[in-house]
């Protein structure tokens, strides 16, 4: 899997985006897991863990989207899924949290890499990353996702958050937790690895 090659990008006006999101999917399609492994999620905090886990359950990244970004890309978004939407928080006013599709990822970007405890897992990833992560290059690659896509992301992140049965045990819509006493990290870290080697599966299809 090698870097994203920067000439991929030049002249939009004259390649179809189309063409240039297959050959995107195409240099990421036969990652498992999208190159998040479970050794290096292990290295994380519990906190950060549980975060991302709750996130998962949050936070519906379309599967175009997946197959385009890095794992720390990825894992940046439920993060900011399951710390930021927790009590419905997202939803205040003065959340300002943006409706704009790339706004909404650079403000996921910025709280999520505020975290000490997350932006010290991204460095766990960052041979396993199929494309550039230069500043800019993340958006540069979801700007070419169609509309719908974009979309379906932005109202994801803005629905109601969904509680884990541990934190609302009598909401009838709450999600199971399998790390039911709370102490094993290696609980999330298997959790969240086969959630994403299945999306990654169901990437190879489209």
């Amino acid at each position: 899997m090698g870097t994203i090659h920067p000439s991929l990008f030049t002249d939009h006006l004259s390649d179809n985006r189309l063409v240039v999101e297959t050959k995107l999917r195409n240099l990421g399609r036969d990652r498992v897991s999208f190159g998040v492994t479970q050794t290096g999620l292990k290295k994380a905090s519990y906190r950060v863990l549980e975060d991302i886990f709750r996130g998962m359950n949050n936070l519906e990244i379309p599967l175009e989207m997946l197959s385009i970004e890095n794992p720390a890309e990825i894992l940046s978004e439920y993060f900011a899924a399951g710390s930021l939407k927790r009590g419905d928080a997202h939803l205040n006013p003065n959340a300002n949290v943006p409706h704009d599709f790339l706004r909404l990822v650079d403000y996921i970007n910025r709280n999520s890499y505020s975290n000490m405890g997350f932006a010290s897992l991204t460095h766990k990833f960052k041979k396993s990353s199929c494309f550039d992560s230069s500043p800019g290059k993340q958006m540069e690659r979801l700007e070419i996702l169609e509309q719908s896509v974009k979309e379906g992301f932005v109202n994801s992140f803005r629905a109601k958050y969904r509680p884990s049965n541990r934190e609302g045990p009598c909401n009838s819509d709450a999600f199971y937790d399998s790390n039911c006493d709370g102490r094993s990290k290696g609980v999330y870290a298997y959790r969240i690895y086969e959630k994403l080697k299945s999306l990654s599966e169901k990437a190879k299809q489209i």
